[in-house]
C-alpha cells in the first residue's frame, strides 16, 4: 500500500520508504563496523577528563562549552546501569550515532528542496561517506554532536515548525561548539516575518549568554563583562588568523577537496581486503568515466540564496580563521551538498552516475582512509600497547609535560601510576620509588620529567645517585619517546 512521503507532497510505495530506510541506516552501519583507532587529539583528552572525575568548573571550555560537562554525565549514568567501557570508545559510540543521524537530516533536507529520492539518497550518502564527516563521526569531538544539532535546526525551520524550538536546537549547538553560531543569519534569513526571527533570536541566543555567564562564574568565582568576553574569545596561542589571499585561497581550494577524499597512500597495506577495495575503486571509476559524459546533467538551476548564505558564511570566516584545519570545514559540509544536489534538480541525468559517484566516494575513503585508519596504525597507540607487560599495575611513571602524545599512551596504560611533577618535588620522587622498590618495580621517568630533573642542580645529584638502569627509546620520523628506568 503506497505511503505518504516527505514534501514535495508524493505518494511513494512502502518498498520504496523500506529500501530508503535501508540505504540511510548504511552509514551509521558503517561506522560502527569501524571505528577509528587514528584518535584525534583532544577526544583524547576529553575522554582523560571524563574519567577523571574533575570539579564542574575543571569540565568547562568557551569553544566547546557543555561538550566535556555533557559526557562526564552520559559516562557516569552508562556506569550505574551496569555498562563498563571507556570514555573515548562511549563518546565514539554517540558520535557514530549522531552522525548516522545527520545523514537521515540531509535526506529530508533534500527532499524539502523538491530533490528527486534517488537523488536525495545519493546527495545524504555523499554527505555520510564525505572523508572528514565519516573519518570524525567515527572519533570522539564536539564537532559531530553540534553539527547534528545546526542540522536539527535546520530541519524545523524548512518544516516551518516552531522557531521557538528552532532556536533552542540551536543554542544546544553552540553550547557545544562556538563556530554553530555562524547559521544564525541563515535562519533570521529564513525567518522573514519579525516575530518568528525575533522568537528564534531570543530562544537561540538567550539560553547560550545564560550558560557562559555561569560557566564563566562558576569557573572564576566572579563575573565581569570584558572577562567573560575576552575567556568566549579564548583561543590557544597557535590559533590565529590568517591575512595571505594567495595562500589562504590555496588552503580553502585543498581543505574543501579533502572534506570530499581523505587518506595517504603510505597508510595502505598490500592485504586482501585493500586489494579487493582498490579493484572495486578502480572498476567503479571506470564505469564513472564511461558513463560521464552521456550521463552528465547538462542544465543547471541557480542554487537557493539562503544555502549559498549558509556555505558563504562558513566559507568566509574560515578563509581566514585557521583555513589549514580541514576539520572546522564540516560546518559547510552540510550546505555544498545541498547547493550542489539542489542545482542539479530536474536535470536529466543516467539514474547510475550518482550511484557511480557515492560508489567510487564510498570505495576511496574506505581504502584509504577509514579501513587503515581502523587498524592500529598510530604510533603512539601502537606504543603505548607495547608497554602493557613491561608496565604492569601499580608502575610509577613520572611526567612534566602532558604532551599530545602522552596522552595516548597514558590513557592506554590506565593500569600504570601517572605522576604530574608541575614542581620539583625530590622527596616525593624518593617516596615513589622507594614505594616501587618494594613492590619489585622500578620508577620510571618519561623524557620532559627527566630533562626536568636535570635541570636542576639538585636534580641532577639525584639522578647521579640513584643511575639510570635503562631506557625505553622509540623514535621514527615524526615521534621520539623515551622513558628511563631508575630501580
Amino acid at each position: 500500500m503506497p505511503r505518504f512521503c516527505l514534501r514535495p507532497l508524493c505518494w511513494v510505495p512502502s518498498g520504496a520508504i523500506r529500501l530508503v530506510r535501508l540505504w540511510l541506516a548504511l552509514p551509521v552501519a558503517v561506522y560502527l563496523l569501524l571505528p577509528t583507532r587514528n584518535y584525534y587529539w583532544d577526544g583524547v583528552a576529553f575522554a582523560i577528563n571524563v574519567e577523571k572525575q574533575l570539579p564542574p568548573r575543571d569540565t568547562l571550555h568557551p569553544n566547546h562549552l557543555i561538550y566535556t560537562t555533557a559526557n562526564v554525565w552520559l559516562y557516569h549514568a552508562v556506569l550505574l546501569i551496569g555498562v563498563k567501557t571507556r570514555a573515548l570508545f562511549l563518546m565514539q559510540f554517540v558520535n557514530s550515532l549522531l552522525g548516522g543521524a545527520s545523514v537521515v537530516l540531509i535526506y529530508r533536507a533534500l527532499r524539502h528542496r523538491e530533490v528527486s529520492m534517488q537523488a536525495g539518497i545519493a546527495g545524504a550518502l555523499a554527505f555520510g561517506f564525505a572523508a572528514t564527516w565519516w573519518r570524525f563521526a567515527t572519533d570522539a569531538n564536539a564537532y559531530i554532536s553540534s553539527i547534528f544539532l545546526v542540522l536539527c535546526a535546520n530541519d524545523l525551520l524548512e518544516t516551518k515548525r516552531n522557531a521557538v524550538l528552532a532556536g533552542v536546537a540551536h543554542a544546544g549547538a553552540m553550547l557545544f561548539h562556538e563556530l554553530a553560531f555562524l547559521f544564525l543569519p541563515i535562519a533570521l534569513f529564513r525567518l522573514k516575518e519579525p516575530k518568528k526571527a525575533l522568537a528564534y533570536g531570543g530562544s537561540s541566543l538567550t539560553p547560550v549568554g545564560i550558560a557562559y555567564v555561569l560557566a564563566y562564574r562558576t569557573v572564576f568565582g566572579r563575573f565581569d563583562a570584558s572577562g567573560l568576553l575576552g575567556w568566549v574569545t579564548a583561543h590557544s596561542p597557535d590559533a590565529t588568523f590568517s591575512y595571505q589571499p594567495i595562500r589562504d585561497f590555496g588552503l580553502t581550494l585543498r581543505g574543501t577537496l579533502r572534506l570530499f577524499f581523505g587518506g595517504r597512500l603510505d597508510q595502505v597495506k598490500a592485504e586482501p581486503f585493500t586489494i579487493i577495495g582498490s579493484t572495486a575503486l578502480a572498476v567503479c571509476i571506470a564505469a564513472l568515466a564511461l558513463r560521464w559524459n552521456r550521463g552528465r546533467p547538462r542544465r543547471f538551476v541557480a542554487p537557493p540564496k539562503d544555502l549559498l548564505l549558509w556555505l558563504a558564511a562558513y566559507v568566509a570566516f574560515l578563509f581566514f580563521w585557521m583555513p589549514q584545519n580541514t576539520f572546522y570545514r564540516l560546518f559547510y559540509l552540510a550546505p555544498l551538498i545541498l547547493i550542489v544536489c539542489c542545482a542539479v534538480r530536474g536535470a536529466r541525468v543516467d539514474h547510475f552516475l550518482p550511484r557511480l559517484v557515492c560508489g567510487a566516494l564510498f570505495l576511496w575513503n574506505l581504502v584509504f582512509l577509514i579501513y587503515p585508519q581502523s587498524r592500529v596504525q598510530n604510533v603512539p597507540l601502537q606504543f603505548a600497547l607495547a608497554q602493557h607487560d613491561r608496565w604492569p599495575p601499580g608502575t610509577p611513571i613520572a611526567f612534566h609535560d602532558f604532551h599530545p602524545d602522552l596522552w595516548t599512551i597514558s590513557y592506554f596504560n590506565q593500569q600504570a601510576s601517572w605522576i604530574g611533577l608541575d614542581k620539583l618535588d625530590l622527596g616525593r620522587l624518593e617516596r615513589s620509588l622507594s614505594d616501587a622498590r618494594g613492590r619489585g618495580q622500578p620508577l620510571w621517568l618519561e623524557s620532559t620529567a627527566y630533562e626536568f630533573i636535570s635541570a636542576n642542580p639538585d636534580g641532577r645529584r639525584w639522578l647521579a645517585s640513584h643511575g639510570v638502569a635503562g631506557l625505553l627509546h622509540f623514535k621514527d620520523p615524526r615521534h621520539e619517546f623515551r622513558f628511563y628506568e631508575l630501580r
